[in-house]
C-alpha cells in the first residue's frame, strides 16, 4: 500500500526521486552498460510516475493531463526503443519537456507566494531548482537532435547516452559556474544557454522575494489582529 501523500510531505518524495534520477543517470554513464539507454528510459518513466502520484492530491484538476502525458510517454519509450527513429526520439524529448514544464508549474503554484514557509516548501523550492536544470537539459537534447553539432565537447551517441552530459552542462550553466568543457556552437544552442542563465538569476530573486513576502505577512497578521481587537 502506497504511503499517504499530503501537502506537508509531497515534495520530500519528489526530491528523493530527482536525486536518484541524477545519480542513476551518472552511474549508468560511468559504467557504460550495454542496456544503459533502456535503463535511463526506465528511470525517467519512474520519475514521471512518482510525480503524478505525489502531485495527484494537490492538483486533481490536472490529473487527466498528467495521466495522459504519462501514458503517451510510455508508448513513445516502447516505440523508440524498438524502432529507434529520429522522429520518435524528438517526440519523446518533447514529451518529457512538456511533462516537466507542467510539473514545474504545479509545484511553483504550491511553493511560491502561498501560505506559511515550512520544511516541505523549502524542499519544494529545491525541487524547482533541480527541475529547471532538467528542463533545460531536455531543451539542449532537443536542439542537438534537431541541429546536430549544436554543442562541442560531447561524446557521440543516442540522446539517452548524452542525457548525463547535458544534465551536467545544464546544472553548470544554471549555477553560473561554466567550466567550458562543453560549449554551444550554434545560434539556437547559445540562445538556450544564456536564457538558462537569466532564468537562474530571476528564479533566485523570485524565491527570495517569495520567502521574505510570506515571512512579512506572517508577522503582520498578529499585528492586524491586535489592532482589530483594540478597535
Amino acid at each position: 500500500m502506497a504511503p499517504k501523500v499530503t501537502e506537508r510531505d509531497n515534495f520530500f518524495w519528489l526530491l528523493i526521486v530527482l536525486v536518484l534520477l541524477l545519480m542513476c543517470d551518472a552511474l549508468f554513464s560511468q559504467l557504460e552498460l550495454q542496456y544503459g539507454g533502456v535503463l535511463v528510459s526506465l528511470s525517467l518513466l519512474l520519475t514521471l510516475f512518482v510525480f503524478v502520484w505525489s502531485l495527484d492530491r494537490q492538483h486533481r484538476k490536472w490529473r487527466r493531463w498528467k495521466m495522459g502525458i504519462t501514458l503517451a510517454m510510455v508508448c513513445l519509450v516502447i516505440a523508440e526503443n524498438i524502432f529507434e527513429t529520429p522522429v520518435l526520439a524528438l517526440g519523446e524529448l518533447l514529451g518529457y519537456f512538456i511533462f516537466l514544464s507542467l510539473s514545474l508549474y504545479l509545484i511553483s503554484k504550491q511553493v511560491l507566494f502561498t501560505g506559511n514557509v515550512d520544511g516541505n516548501k523549502i524542499i519544494g523550492a529545491i525541487c524547482i531548482y533541480i527541475l529547471l536544470g532538467l528542463l533545460w537539459a531536455f531543451a539542449y537534447l532537443f536542439a542537438e537532435e534537431l541541429f546536430p553539432g549544436s554543442f562541442s565537447g560531447l561524446k557521440q551517441g543516442t540522446w539517452q547516452a548524452n542525457l548525463e552530459q547535458f544534465i551536467y552542462y545544464s546544472m553548470v550553466t544554471l549555477t553560473t559556474i561554466g567550466y567550458g568543457d562543453i560549449t554551444p556552437e550554434q545560434s539556437v544552442a547559445r540562445f538556450l544557454a544564456y536564457m538558462e542563465g537569466i532564468t537562474s538569476i530571476f528564479y533566485t530573486a523570485i524565491l527570495v522575494a517569495s520567502l521574505i513576502g510570506v515571512r512579512m505577512a506572517s508577522y503582520s497578521e498578529p499585528e492586524n489582529e491586535n489592532q482589530e481587537r483594540e478597535n
